[in-house]
């Protein structure tokens, strides 16, 4: 008879709340997928817009799901322990008509789904196929080679380009709206490598047949190591990039490829797993395996809004490390669980979650949106003013405009949380 207890008592394995989740291309809305459906929810404020359960209990597991904006079209990837599909078919779901709209079947398994509303970007192992979105979708390029379970990210905006137009009497310029499909890549034959590939420059009217023909791509030589995760702004003219030492975080303009910002998250390896840019592009959120959100200021327009710097960085110094010239987040705070004492640090549950970033339509950008995928958690965070201390009697008699050239600091804390 055993009568002895164990030394340290196993806490039973949770079943991860979602198998994914994903916003859709506005950040207005986001999707999850479960092991019996998916689910769909708005983001702030938070609402339940849609929740699907499929009637087989054999067959509903749902591993991706994809939004095409707030339309009624939602792409899906089989997945979990009882898949409804296999995890190599594409099915586009019409939840108005309550069937299967488009499927699409490949050789390997899919990892990423991209929607708008002329293209499909299905990113495979190895490869990203690229089709028509339509009843009878067609493949408009050749299958674009990526490394293994490589990051890819696409984003759909609106470009404004001049014309010329002469006449009789004389010569103008017109601007013409351009809508254009920004797809990056990391490549798969250069380590740090990033392509870049604009899907404007596919001729739908002119293809007829599926095409082999070759998309045109531009390389941005990113990092000297493997590419870990890239993101694209939403005007799709930056793309954030970090490496799988997750220790600086590079800004490139995808028109040239020059480096625009470097910053730094540390100096110690971590796994940036998730970025998110403002829906503006001036801020960019961060957060990497260690739990840890920073949020850097992109642009320099707002004065009040600056990156930190080390202290010795203006100190002139015979031979200065490049540490010391590093740019470093605006503001950054270290996670924890809601569900928990924030003093809990061994909390090995919480470190093992992944979260979506997400940025609030607001109009301000100083506020976003984290989803926790194993616990289920919705929080939302607000950048504040830090509260300046209590000045001395000398500080108080100064003259005011020579307190208002301290610069300010600024802070992160969680405004809301609820489990979904």
């Amino acid at each position: 008879m055993n009568t002895r207890n164990p030394i340290v008592k196993s806490s039973p394995i949770k079943p991860a709340r979602f198998l994914s989740v994903n916003f859709n291309q506005d950040y207005t809305c986001f999707s999850c997928s479960t092991e019996d459906g998916f689910m769909v929810f708005n983001v702030d404020p938070l609402e339940s817009k849609l929740s699907k359960q499929f009637s087989n209990p054999n067959a509903s597991g749902i591993a991706f799901t994809r939004m095409l904006y707030r339309t009624n079209y939602i792409a899906l990837v089989g997945g979990g322990k009882r898949p409804r599909y296999p995890q190599s078919k594409l099915v586009i779901w019409d939840d108005l008509q309550q069937r299967e709209s488009i499927t699409l079947s490949f050789m390997s398994p899919i990892h990423n789904v991209f929607l708008s509303r002329v293209h499909m970007v299905v990113v495979l192992q190895n490869t990203i196929e690229i089709y028509q979105f339509g009843s009878k979708p067609r493949r408009l390029t050749s299958p674009l080679e990526t490394g293994t379970n490589a990051t890819t990210d696409f984003v759909v905006c609106q470009r404004k380009l001049r014309r010329s137009s002469s006449s009789q009497t004389g010569s103008g310029n017109d601007s013409l709206m351009v809508t254009k499909g920004i797809l990056a890549f990391p490549s798969a034959r250069n380590a740090g490598q990033v392509q870049i590939a604009d899907l404007a420059q596919l001729q739908l009217s002119e293809i007829e047949e599926e095409s082999s023909a070759q998309l045109p791509t531009s390389i941005i030589k990113a990092h000297k190591t493997p590419i870990r995760c890239i993101k694209l702004n939403p005007q799709g003219t930056m793309l954030a990039t970090c490496s799988v030492q997750g220790t600086i975080v590079r800004i490139f303009s995808t028109q040239n490829g020059s480096l625009i910002r470097e910053f730094r998250r540390g100096l110690d390896r971590a796994d940036i797993y998730e970025m998110a840019w403002s829906p503006r592009g001036n801020r960019l959120a961060v957060v990497s395996d260690k739990q840890t959100l920073h949020i850097y200021q992109i642009t320099d327009d707002d004065e009040e809004m600056k990156n930190k710097t080390h202290v010795l960085k203006d100190v002139p110094f015979f031979w200065k490390p490049k540490y010391l010239e590093s740019t470093w987040s605006m503001c950054s705070l270290h996670l924890h669980s809601a569900l928990k004492s924030k003093d809990d640090l061994n909390d090995q549950e919480f470190y093992s979650d992944r979260c979506k970033l997400g940025w609030c339509h607001d109009g301000e950008e100083d506020s976003l949106v984290l989803i926790w995928r194993k616990s289920g958690i919705w929080e939302k965070y607000v950048i504040l003013e830090k509260e300046t201390k209590a000045y001395t009697v000398n500080e108080t008699l100064q003259k005011p405009s020579t307190l208002s050239q301290t610069k300010k600091k600024w802070e992160v804390i969680r405004e809301s949380w609820r489990q979904l």
